[in-house]
Protein backbone atom coordinates (compact mmCIF):
# COMPACT_ATOMS: atom_id res chain seq x y z
CA UNK A 1 0.00 0.00 0.00
CA UNK A 2 1.60 3.31 -1.13
CA UNK A 3 1.24 5.82 1.51
CA UNK A 4 -1.14 8.34 -0.06
CA UNK A 5 -3.43 5.21 -0.08
CA UNK A 6 -2.98 5.08 3.23
CA UNK A 7 -4.02 8.37 4.35
CA UNK A 8 -6.97 8.67 2.32
CA UNK A 9 -7.93 5.40 3.98
CA UNK A 10 -7.81 6.99 7.38
CA UNK A 11 -9.09 10.09 6.28
CA UNK A 12 -12.37 8.18 5.79
CA UNK A 13 -12.11 6.92 8.70
CA UNK A 14 -13.29 3.00 10.08
CA UNK A 15 -9.93 1.47 8.23
CA UNK A 16 -8.45 -1.43 9.32
CA UNK A 17 -4.86 -2.48 8.23
CA UNK A 18 -2.36 -5.45 8.68
CA UNK A 19 0.50 -5.01 10.72
CA UNK A 20 3.99 -6.66 11.10
CA UNK A 21 7.53 -6.38 12.17
CA UNK A 22 6.01 -4.78 15.36
CA UNK A 23 9.05 -4.15 18.04
CA UNK A 24 8.49 -2.15 21.16
CA UNK A 25 10.70 -0.91 23.83
CA UNK A 26 9.81 -1.04 27.50
CA UNK A 27 11.32 -0.39 30.43
CA UNK A 28 12.23 -3.78 30.22
CA UNK A 29 13.57 -6.39 27.44
CA UNK A 30 12.32 -5.26 23.88
CA UNK A 31 9.24 -7.36 22.34
CA UNK A 32 8.37 -8.58 18.93
CA UNK A 33 4.72 -9.38 16.86
CA UNK A 34 2.53 -8.58 14.40
CA UNK A 35 -1.20 -7.41 14.38
CA UNK A 36 -3.31 -4.51 13.19
CA UNK A 37 -3.98 -1.51 13.33
CA UNK A 38 -7.55 0.14 13.38
CA UNK A 39 -9.10 3.41 12.68
CA UNK A 40 -11.55 4.72 15.32
CA UNK A 41 -13.28 8.12 15.86
CA UNK A 42 -10.23 10.12 17.82
CA UNK A 43 -7.86 7.51 17.81
CA UNK A 44 -5.87 4.49 16.26
CA UNK A 45 -6.00 1.47 17.72
CA UNK A 46 -3.06 -1.23 17.67
CA UNK A 47 -3.62 -4.95 18.80
CA UNK A 48 -0.52 -6.85 19.04
CA UNK A 49 -0.20 -10.63 19.13
CA UNK A 50 3.05 -10.66 20.55
CA UNK A 51 5.60 -13.72 19.20
CA UNK A 52 6.48 -16.85 21.34
CA UNK A 53 8.64 -16.17 24.38
CA UNK A 54 7.38 -12.75 24.77
CA UNK A 55 6.38 -11.64 27.76
CA UNK A 56 5.00 -8.14 29.13
CA UNK A 57 6.40 -6.48 31.62
CA UNK A 58 4.02 -6.12 34.66
CA UNK A 59 1.77 -2.39 34.55
CA UNK A 60 2.42 -0.39 37.27
CA UNK A 61 -1.05 1.35 38.50
CA UNK A 62 -1.24 4.79 39.28
CA UNK A 63 -0.72 7.74 37.04
CA UNK A 64 1.90 6.95 34.50
CA UNK A 65 3.76 10.40 32.89
CA UNK A 66 4.40 10.54 28.94
CA UNK A 67 8.33 9.79 29.40
CA UNK A 68 7.08 6.31 30.60
CA UNK A 69 5.19 5.67 27.54
CA UNK A 70 6.61 2.45 25.41
CA UNK A 71 7.93 3.33 22.03
CA UNK A 72 6.03 0.92 19.36
CA UNK A 73 7.29 0.87 15.71
CA UNK A 74 5.64 -1.56 13.10
CA UNK A 75 5.28 -2.15 9.41
CA UNK A 76 1.48 -0.93 7.59
CA UNK A 77 0.67 -3.63 4.60
CA UNK A 78 4.36 -4.56 3.90
CA UNK A 79 5.50 -0.55 2.82
CA UNK A 80 4.32 1.78 5.94
CA UNK A 81 6.76 2.16 8.37
CA UNK A 82 5.36 3.98 11.61
CA UNK A 83 5.98 4.60 15.33
CA UNK A 84 3.79 5.50 18.29
CA UNK A 85 4.28 6.12 21.88
CA UNK A 86 1.72 4.69 24.35
CA UNK A 87 1.45 2.40 26.80
CA UNK A 88 -1.16 -0.82 26.93
CA UNK A 89 -4.63 -0.68 27.86
CA UNK A 90 -5.11 -3.94 27.41
CA UNK A 91 -2.71 -7.61 28.33
CA UNK A 92 -4.45 -10.41 28.21
CA UNK A 93 -3.21 -14.26 27.44
CA UNK A 94 -4.80 -16.25 24.14
CA UNK A 95 -5.05 -19.80 24.67
CA UNK A 96 -5.31 -22.46 22.12
CA UNK A 97 -5.67 -26.01 22.77
CA UNK A 98 -2.31 -26.98 21.44
CA UNK A 99 -0.38 -24.57 20.82
CA UNK A 100 1.79 -21.83 22.98
CA UNK A 101 -0.04 -19.68 25.15
CA UNK A 102 -0.17 -16.23 23.26
CA UNK A 103 0.10 -12.64 24.61
CA UNK A 104 -1.94 -9.85 23.38
CA UNK A 105 -1.70 -5.82 23.47
CA UNK A 106 -3.90 -3.65 22.80
CA UNK A 107 -2.47 0.07 22.89
CA UNK A 108 -4.90 3.45 21.72
CA UNK A 109 -2.90 6.69 20.37
CA UNK A 110 -4.44 9.67 19.39
CA UNK A 111 -1.49 10.04 16.29
CA UNK A 112 1.35 8.01 14.32
CA UNK A 113 4.37 9.14 12.88
CA UNK A 114 5.09 7.53 9.37
CA UNK A 115 8.67 6.41 8.70
CA UNK A 116 10.34 8.10 6.04
CA UNK A 117 11.52 5.56 3.42
CA UNK A 118 13.53 6.26 -0.32
CA UNK A 119 14.70 9.39 -1.51
CA UNK A 120 12.51 10.88 1.46
CA UNK A 121 15.88 10.12 3.64
CA UNK A 122 18.23 12.26 1.69
CA UNK A 123 18.74 16.32 1.76
CA UNK A 124 18.91 17.72 -2.18
CA UNK A 125 22.64 17.59 -1.41
CA UNK A 126 22.74 13.86 -1.00
CA UNK A 127 19.78 13.40 -3.61
CA UNK A 128 22.13 14.95 -5.72
CA UNK A 129 25.38 13.57 -5.23
CA UNK A 130 23.36 9.81 -5.53
CA UNK A 131 22.61 11.21 -8.82
CA UNK A 132 25.92 11.99 -10.11
CA UNK A 133 27.23 8.37 -9.06
CA UNK A 134 24.69 7.09 -10.94
CA UNK A 135 25.17 8.39 -14.24
CA UNK A 136 28.86 8.15 -13.61
CA UNK A 137 29.26 12.12 -13.83
CA UNK A 138 32.14 13.58 -11.54
CA UNK A 139 30.68 15.48 -8.95
CA UNK A 140 32.05 19.11 -9.40
CA UNK A 141 31.08 20.89 -6.48
CA UNK A 142 30.29 24.10 -8.73
CA UNK A 143 27.79 22.59 -10.70
CA UNK A 144 25.41 22.22 -7.49
CA UNK A 145 24.91 25.25 -5.19
CA UNK A 146 24.46 24.40 -1.54
CA UNK A 147 22.26 26.32 -0.01
CA UNK A 148 23.41 28.98 2.75
CA UNK A 149 20.52 28.32 4.95
CA UNK A 150 18.44 25.36 5.28
CA UNK A 151 15.09 25.14 3.45
CA UNK A 152 12.55 24.57 6.00
CA UNK A 153 9.17 23.65 4.47
CA UNK A 154 5.61 22.45 6.22
CA UNK A 155 2.72 21.25 4.98
CA UNK A 156 -0.27 20.51 6.46
CA UNK A 157 -4.21 19.63 5.96
CA UNK A 158 -6.61 20.96 8.51
CA UNK A 159 -9.93 19.43 8.36
CA UNK A 160 -13.49 21.27 7.60
CA UNK A 161 -11.46 24.75 8.06
CA UNK A 162 -13.40 27.27 5.89
CA UNK A 163 -10.94 30.30 4.98
CA UNK A 164 -12.34 33.24 5.79
CA UNK A 165 -10.61 35.42 2.75
CA UNK A 166 -9.21 34.54 -0.69
CA UNK A 167 -6.81 36.78 -2.57
CA UNK A 168 -5.54 34.05 -5.49
CA UNK A 169 -6.64 31.13 -6.73
CA UNK A 170 -6.19 27.92 -9.07
CA UNK A 171 -6.48 27.26 -12.93
CA UNK A 172 -7.56 24.00 -14.07
CA UNK A 173 -7.22 23.44 -17.86
CA UNK A 174 -8.65 20.40 -19.75
CA UNK A 175 -8.33 18.59 -22.74
CA UNK A 176 -10.08 16.44 -24.65
CA UNK A 177 -10.03 14.59 -28.18
CA UNK A 178 -13.62 16.07 -29.43
CA UNK A 179 -14.09 19.28 -27.06
CA UNK A 180 -10.99 20.45 -26.75
CA UNK A 181 -9.49 22.38 -24.39
CA UNK A 182 -11.26 23.96 -21.89
CA UNK A 183 -10.37 26.48 -18.86
CA UNK A 184 -11.88 26.48 -14.98
CA UNK A 185 -10.55 28.75 -12.77
CA UNK A 186 -11.54 28.74 -8.86
CA UNK A 187 -10.76 31.74 -6.07
CA UNK A 188 -9.77 29.00 -3.67
CA UNK A 189 -6.09 30.52 -2.09
CA UNK A 190 -4.76 32.99 0.56
CA UNK A 191 -1.38 33.72 0.09
CA UNK A 192 1.25 36.12 1.78
CA UNK A 193 4.84 36.53 3.14
CA UNK A 194 6.26 37.55 6.26
CA UNK A 195 10.03 38.44 6.83
CA UNK A 196 11.44 35.00 7.10
CA UNK A 197 8.18 33.07 5.75
CA UNK A 198 6.28 32.85 2.70
CA UNK A 199 2.79 30.71 2.91
CA UNK A 200 0.09 29.67 0.61
CA UNK A 201 -3.83 28.52 2.20
CA UNK A 202 -5.84 26.79 -0.24
CA UNK A 203 -9.30 25.39 0.27
CA UNK A 204 -9.70 22.24 -1.08
CA UNK A 205 -12.99 19.80 -0.54
CA UNK A 206 -13.62 21.14 2.85
CA UNK A 207 -10.01 21.68 3.88
CA UNK A 208 -7.50 23.94 4.38
CA UNK A 209 -4.15 23.00 3.04
CA UNK A 210 -1.66 25.10 4.91
CA UNK A 211 2.38 25.79 3.00
CA UNK A 212 4.83 27.14 5.35
CA UNK A 213 8.23 27.77 3.26
CA UNK A 214 11.53 29.63 4.61
CA UNK A 215 12.56 32.37 2.79
CA UNK A 216 16.51 31.64 1.42
CA UNK A 217 17.68 34.69 4.11
CA UNK A 218 16.05 33.04 6.97
CA UNK A 219 18.41 30.86 9.29
CA UNK A 220 17.24 27.80 10.76
CA UNK A 221 18.15 27.30 14.35
CA UNK A 222 16.79 23.80 14.77
CA UNK A 223 14.18 21.71 14.19
CA UNK A 224 12.69 22.75 17.69
CA UNK A 225 12.55 25.95 16.73
CA UNK A 226 11.04 25.20 13.34
CA UNK A 227 8.21 23.69 15.16
CA UNK A 228 7.70 25.81 17.37
CA UNK A 229 7.44 28.48 14.60
CA UNK A 230 5.15 26.39 12.57
CA UNK A 231 2.95 26.14 15.95
CA UNK A 232 2.87 29.99 15.94
CA UNK A 233 1.59 30.19 12.48
CA UNK A 234 -1.29 27.36 12.95
CA UNK A 235 -2.15 29.33 16.57
CA UNK A 236 -2.58 32.69 14.12
CA UNK A 237 -4.77 31.17 11.91
CA UNK A 238 -7.27 29.45 14.88
CA UNK A 239 -7.04 32.87 16.05
CA UNK A 240 -8.01 34.72 13.45
CA UNK A 241 -10.74 31.66 12.28
CA UNK A 242 -11.62 30.80 15.54
CA UNK A 243 -11.65 27.26 15.10
CA UNK A 244 -9.04 24.84 16.57
CA UNK A 245 -5.67 24.39 13.92
CA UNK A 246 -5.23 21.25 14.57
CA UNK A 247 -3.78 19.23 11.30
CA UNK A 248 -4.98 15.94 10.38
CA UNK A 249 -1.90 15.23 8.36
CA UNK A 250 1.98 17.23 8.79
CA UNK A 251 4.79 16.79 6.78
CA UNK A 252 7.95 18.72 8.09
CA UNK A 253 11.15 18.63 6.13
CA UNK A 254 14.78 20.47 5.57
CA UNK A 255 16.23 20.74 3.01
CA UNK A 256 13.93 18.40 1.40
CA UNK A 257 14.79 15.37 3.74
CA UNK A 258 11.48 14.25 5.58
CA UNK A 259 12.39 15.04 9.11
CA UNK A 260 8.19 14.12 10.72
CA UNK A 261 5.01 12.69 8.63
CA UNK A 262 2.74 13.03 11.04
CA UNK A 263 -0.86 11.63 10.85
CA UNK A 264 -3.48 12.94 14.10
CA UNK A 265 -6.77 12.15 14.41
CA UNK A 266 -9.46 14.66 16.14
CA UNK A 267 -12.81 13.46 16.84
CA UNK A 268 -13.73 16.60 17.42
CA UNK A 269 -12.10 20.20 16.90
CA UNK A 270 -13.94 23.50 18.46
CA UNK A 271 -15.56 25.94 16.14
CA UNK A 272 -16.36 29.38 18.06
CA UNK A 273 -18.68 31.62 16.33
CA UNK A 274 -16.87 34.27 17.94
CA UNK A 275 -13.92 34.66 15.27
CA UNK A 276 -12.11 38.46 15.41
CA UNK A 277 -12.87 38.25 11.53
CA UNK A 278 -15.30 36.60 9.05
CA UNK A 279 -15.90 35.94 5.37
CA UNK A 280 -18.32 39.07 5.16
CA UNK A 281 -15.60 41.19 5.95
CA UNK A 282 -13.59 40.05 3.37
CA UNK A 283 -16.40 40.60 0.87
CA UNK A 284 -17.25 44.03 2.56
CA UNK A 285 -13.22 45.13 2.08
CA UNK A 286 -14.27 44.47 -2.09
CA UNK A 287 -17.12 46.89 -1.84
CA UNK A 288 -15.13 49.56 0.28
CA UNK A 289 -17.41 49.39 3.49
CA UNK A 290 -14.87 47.82 5.29
CA UNK A 291 -10.94 48.60 5.13
CA UNK A 292 -9.51 45.08 6.02
CA UNK A 293 -6.10 43.47 5.28
CA UNK A 294 -6.36 39.77 6.12
CA UNK A 295 -2.23 39.97 5.16
CA UNK A 296 -1.40 42.63 8.11
CA UNK A 297 -3.61 40.48 10.38
CA UNK A 298 -1.94 37.55 9.59
CA UNK A 299 1.27 39.16 9.85
CA UNK A 300 0.55 40.97 13.62
CA UNK A 301 -0.60 38.05 14.81
CA UNK A 302 2.16 35.64 13.87
CA UNK A 303 4.54 37.89 15.19
CA UNK A 304 2.74 38.11 18.35
CA UNK A 305 2.65 34.33 18.63
CA UNK A 306 6.33 33.80 17.16
CA UNK A 307 7.61 35.69 20.26
CA UNK A 308 7.92 33.09 22.60
CA UNK A 309 7.35 35.88 25.66
CA UNK A 310 5.26 34.80 28.88
CA UNK A 311 2.33 37.04 27.33
CA UNK A 312 1.77 35.16 24.47
CA UNK A 313 2.22 32.21 25.81
CA UNK A 314 -0.65 32.62 28.25
CA UNK A 315 -2.86 34.29 25.95
CA UNK A 316 -2.29 31.21 23.22
CA UNK A 317 -3.51 29.10 26.41
CA UNK A 318 -6.07 31.30 27.11
CA UNK A 319 -7.55 31.34 23.50
CA UNK A 320 -7.49 27.42 23.66
CA UNK A 321 -10.17 27.68 26.38
CA UNK A 322 -11.83 30.43 24.76
CA UNK A 323 -12.55 28.25 21.74
CA UNK A 324 -13.44 25.18 23.79
CA UNK A 325 -16.11 26.93 26.01
CA UNK A 326 -17.38 28.74 23.00
CA UNK A 327 -18.08 25.91 20.28
CA UNK A 328 -21.12 24.65 19.64
CA UNK A 329 -22.76 21.90 22.11
CA UNK A 330 -21.77 24.03 25.34
CA UNK A 331 -24.42 25.17 27.46
CA UNK A 332 -25.23 29.04 26.97
CA UNK A 333 -24.92 29.83 31.11
CA UNK A 334 -21.24 27.48 31.41
CA UNK A 335 -19.69 29.41 27.99
CA UNK A 336 -20.68 32.67 29.35
CA UNK A 337 -18.97 32.11 32.66
CA UNK A 338 -16.02 30.94 31.12
CA UNK A 339 -15.93 34.39 29.24
CA UNK A 340 -16.48 36.04 32.27
CA UNK A 341 -13.72 34.52 33.77
CA UNK A 342 -11.28 34.75 30.64
CA UNK A 343 -11.88 38.50 30.14
CA UNK A 344 -10.70 38.87 33.84
CA UNK A 345 -7.70 36.49 33.70
CA UNK A 346 -6.82 38.63 29.97
CA UNK A 347 -7.17 42.11 32.25
CA UNK A 348 -5.39 40.47 34.87
CA UNK A 349 -2.41 39.56 32.57
CA UNK A 350 -2.06 43.23 30.82
CA UNK A 351 -2.36 44.98 33.70
CA UNK A 352 0.09 42.76 35.65
CA UNK A 353 2.23 42.35 32.51
CA UNK A 354 2.22 45.70 30.97
CA UNK A 355 0.75 48.39 33.12
CA UNK A 356 1.96 47.49 36.95
CA UNK A 357 5.18 48.89 37.03
CA UNK A 358 4.14 52.33 35.71
CA UNK A 359 2.08 52.60 38.83
CA UNK A 360 4.49 51.51 41.53
CA UNK A 361 5.13 54.32 43.65
CA UNK A 362 0.91 54.71 44.41
CA UNK A 363 0.78 50.55 45.09
CA UNK A 364 4.35 51.62 47.38
CA UNK A 365 2.43 54.24 49.21
CA UNK A 366 -0.61 52.33 49.31
CA UNK A 367 0.70 49.31 50.96
CA UNK A 368 3.19 51.50 53.44
CA UNK A 369 -0.43 53.25 54.87
CA UNK A 370 -2.00 49.67 54.80
CA UNK A 371 0.49 48.23 56.97
CA UNK A 372 0.39 51.20 59.16
CA UNK A 373 -3.45 51.10 59.74
CA UNK A 374 -3.17 47.62 59.81
CA UNK A 375 -0.99 47.50 62.73
CA UNK A 376 -2.52 50.15 64.54
CA UNK A 377 -6.15 48.45 64.60
CA UNK A 378 -3.63 45.29 66.35
CA UNK A 379 -2.60 47.18 69.36
CA UNK A 380 -6.16 48.10 70.11
CA UNK A 381 -6.34 44.18 71.09
CA UNK A 382 -10.03 44.18 70.39
CA UNK A 383 -11.87 41.43 68.65
CA UNK A 384 -13.59 43.68 66.41
CA UNK A 385 -10.25 46.06 65.71
CA UNK A 386 -8.90 42.44 64.54
CA UNK A 387 -11.22 41.58 62.26
CA UNK A 388 -11.05 44.35 60.67
CA UNK A 389 -7.08 44.17 60.53
CA UNK A 390 -7.72 40.73 58.91
CA UNK A 391 -9.69 42.06 56.17
CA UNK A 392 -7.18 44.95 55.53
CA UNK A 393 -4.45 42.46 55.36
CA UNK A 394 -6.78 41.37 51.79
CA UNK A 395 -6.80 44.63 50.53
CA UNK A 396 -5.49 45.51 47.52
CA UNK A 397 -4.04 48.80 45.70
CA UNK A 398 -6.34 48.24 42.66
CA UNK A 399 -10.03 46.52 42.07
CA UNK A 400 -11.46 44.89 39.12
CA UNK A 401 -12.79 48.28 37.77
CA UNK A 402 -9.65 50.37 37.91
CA UNK A 403 -7.47 47.24 36.68
CA UNK A 404 -10.39 47.15 33.66
CA UNK A 405 -10.05 50.81 32.73
CA UNK A 406 -6.32 51.07 32.93
CA UNK A 407 -5.46 48.38 30.76
CA UNK A 408 -8.68 49.99 27.96
CA UNK A 409 -6.40 53.41 28.39
CA UNK A 410 -3.22 51.21 27.90
CA UNK A 411 -4.24 49.47 25.01
CA UNK A 412 -5.86 53.23 23.50
CA UNK A 413 -9.28 51.50 22.90
CA UNK A 414 -11.30 54.26 21.20
CA UNK A 415 -13.79 55.91 22.16
CA UNK A 416 -12.94 54.85 25.92
CA UNK A 417 -16.01 55.37 27.32
CA UNK A 418 -17.76 52.50 25.48
CA UNK A 419 -15.07 49.95 26.32
CA UNK A 420 -15.36 51.47 30.33
CA UNK A 421 -18.71 50.76 30.08
CA UNK A 422 -17.98 47.06 29.22
CA UNK A 423 -17.20 46.78 32.66
CA UNK A 424 -20.90 46.90 33.96
CA UNK A 425 -22.26 44.47 31.64
CA UNK A 426 -19.04 41.95 32.51
CA UNK A 427 -19.60 42.62 36.19
CA UNK A 428 -23.31 41.88 35.88
CA UNK A 429 -22.71 38.57 34.57
CA UNK A 430 -19.66 37.81 35.84
CA UNK A 431 -21.03 35.47 38.37
CA UNK A 432 -24.49 34.34 38.83
CA UNK A 433 -24.08 31.21 40.46
CA UNK A 434 -22.85 32.86 42.89
CA UNK A 435 -25.70 35.69 43.20
CA UNK A 436 -28.17 33.22 43.18
CA UNK A 437 -28.66 33.54 39.48
CA UNK A 438 -31.40 36.16 40.10
CA UNK A 439 -30.05 37.94 36.93
CA UNK A 440 -32.05 36.08 33.85
CA UNK A 441 -35.27 35.02 34.82
CA UNK A 442 -35.70 31.93 31.25
CA UNK A 443 -37.77 34.63 29.34
CA UNK A 444 -37.25 35.14 25.63
CA UNK A 445 -35.21 38.78 26.23
CA UNK A 446 -33.64 37.46 29.39
CA UNK A 447 -31.94 34.83 27.00
CA UNK A 448 -31.63 37.04 24.36
CA UNK A 449 -29.92 39.59 26.93
CA UNK A 450 -27.20 36.71 28.00
CA UNK A 451 -26.61 35.78 23.99
CA UNK A 452 -25.79 39.66 23.18
CA UNK A 453 -23.53 40.23 26.33
CA UNK A 454 -21.63 36.50 25.68
CA UNK A 455 -21.49 38.27 22.30
CA UNK A 456 -20.10 41.47 23.22
CA UNK A 457 -17.47 40.05 26.03
CA UNK A 458 -15.91 37.59 23.58
CA UNK A 459 -15.66 40.41 21.21
CA UNK A 460 -14.09 42.47 23.90
CA UNK A 461 -11.31 39.48 24.05
CA UNK A 462 -10.68 39.55 20.60
CA UNK A 463 -10.34 43.55 20.32
CA UNK A 464 -7.77 43.10 22.94
CA UNK A 465 -5.77 40.76 22.32
CA UNK A 466 -5.43 42.16 18.88
CA UNK A 467 -4.91 45.48 20.56
CA UNK A 468 -1.59 43.55 22.29
CA UNK A 469 -0.53 42.55 18.85
CA UNK A 470 -0.60 45.98 17.77
CA UNK A 471 -3.29 45.82 15.27
CA UNK A 472 -5.29 48.43 14.30
CA UNK A 473 -8.32 48.44 11.88
CA UNK A 474 -11.75 46.75 11.85
CA UNK A 475 -12.56 43.75 14.14
CA UNK A 476 -16.33 42.27 15.06
CA UNK A 477 -17.40 43.69 18.56
CA UNK A 478 -20.45 41.12 18.67
CA UNK A 479 -21.06 38.53 16.22
CA UNK A 480 -24.39 37.51 17.18
CA UNK A 481 -25.33 41.74 16.95
CA UNK A 482 -23.19 41.73 13.62
CA UNK A 483 -21.28 45.00 14.95
CA UNK A 484 -17.80 45.32 14.32
CA UNK A 485 -15.55 47.42 16.04
CA UNK A 486 -12.63 49.80 14.31
CA UNK A 487 -9.69 49.63 17.04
Amino acid sequence: MKKQDFIQSVRKGEAKFRVDKIEIATDGSPLTGKGSLQVLPGRFKLHVVLDDGCKAPGMQSGVRTRREFWNVRGVIEDEIGFSLHSLPNNISQNYTFGQPTKQTLDFSAGHIDLVPIGFDNLTVHELYNLQMEATGQPQVAASFQQPQNTNVTFHAILPNFKLIERNGGTETIRKNVFLGESTQSSLDTFHGESPAWKYGLIQKDGDLHVHFISKPEHKSQGEEQDQRLFRAFLNTLAFTHGQHAWPFSMEYRRDSKLVVNRIHLHEDVADSPHAPFNEAMGFNNLTKNISWNFSEVLDRSYTFFSSDSKISHEVENLLFIFREATSNGIPKKITLLSLCSLLESLVRLIYEEQVASKNSVETADFQKIKIEIREGFLKRKQPAYDRLAAILSNADPVNMRMRFEAVVEHLNLQPANKWKDLYGTWSSYRNPISHRMSKGNGSEDSAQEELFAESQIAGTINCMILKLMDYSGFAIFSAYEEKYAKI
